[in-house]
């Protein structure tokens, strides 16, 4: 096959994200198959195909994330539980196959059926770029939640990678107060020179009790019971981090804390901007995959 000619892309499950992805093909010239979205968004002009069809399709591109919580294919928009079994025996073996945020697991199920699963999360590109619907959603999502205006706000941003940096920035943006929080003295260094409040990791409980707004970026528990126990009642925690997230929920629950988990947001917020995004990424990753390119 030659993958930049005319290949048949199937475009697997997924939110609605997905479903832009498919449209953004479509809108370049590409020839699409619909899988797994049982019920299209009104902006798609495709229904969803048998999975058989599978097989017809030179590249499929799965969602980001690539599994739900049960372990099956993500897949919200589909009346039922699909496997990832399921997908992975419908493929020709010269398939070229694309997921966002795959496990190990999920590449060595793939490899039983002589499959190798490309991850598009993994790019840089699509992690800076995917940085901006989540700030912008975070943003909004606040904005929504509080009574009060992000402008003066006292913001805490813990972690400073693409995601925190983004953010961060668009609280300034706004007028914020904004802190960040992070262990390495980089990003510290560098977050003072944009004119916010640098806070070491290890003096986090220091910063927390003065925090009107808490952005989590840090996926790995960051506010447990002895953090929030600082924080002022009305102060709003949320929480961007994939599984396992930052929050300890259980005691977020019993402390009556007003905290949000608030996962693909881009898929929530920018699913126009978020499909053409994972669209870019996987042309690009398909032209460095070609023959030709190398």
């Amino acid at each position: 096959m030659n993958r930049l000619n005319s290949p048949i892309f199937g475009v697997v499950g997924g939110d609605l994200r997905q479903g832009a992805l498919a449209k953004s093909l479509l809108d370049t010239g590409q020839t699409v198959r619909l899988f797994c979205i049982t019920h299209p968004p009104a902006f798609l002009p495709l229904t969803c195909c048998p999975l058989h069809l599978l097989s017809e399709c030179d590249v499929v591109i799965l969602p980001l994330p690539l599994c739900s919580a049960d372990g099956n294919l993500n897949a919200p928009l589909c009346e039922e539980a699909v496997p990832l079994s399921d997908i992975f025996s419908r493929c020709k073996e010269q398939a070229t196959l694309f997921g966002g945020k795959v496990g190990q697991a999920q590449q060595e199920l793939a490899q039983q059926f002589g499959l190798q699963i490309h991850d598009y999360l993994a790019r840089e590109e699509m992690a800076v770029l995917n940085a901006v619907p989540t700030a912008e959603g975070a943003v909004a999502l606040a904005m929504h939640e509080r009574a009060s205006t992000l402008w003066e706000s006292r913001c805490l941003v813990t972690g400073f990678g693409r995601c925190g940096k983004q953010l961060a920035a668009l609280l300034r943006g706004f007028g914020a107060q904004v802190s960040v929080c992070a262990r390495k003295e980089g990003d510290l260094a560098l977050a003072r020179a944009l004119g916010m409040h640098p806070v070491p990791l290890k003096k986090l409980n220091d910063a927390l009790p003065q925090q009107e707004i808490i952005f989590n970026t840090i996926p790995s528990p960051v506010l447990l019971e002895e953090q929030l126990q600082l924080l002022e009642p009305d102060c709003l925690i949320i929480d961007l981090a994939s599984r396992p997230g930052g929050v300890d929920w259980d005691a977020a629950r019993k402390l009556n804390c007003k905290a949000i988990w608030a996962l693909s947001l881009p898929g929530k917020v920018a699913p126009l901007t978020a499909g053409s995004i994972i669209r870019d990424t996987v042309l690009h990753m398909l032209e460095e995959l070609s023959p030709t390119s190398k």
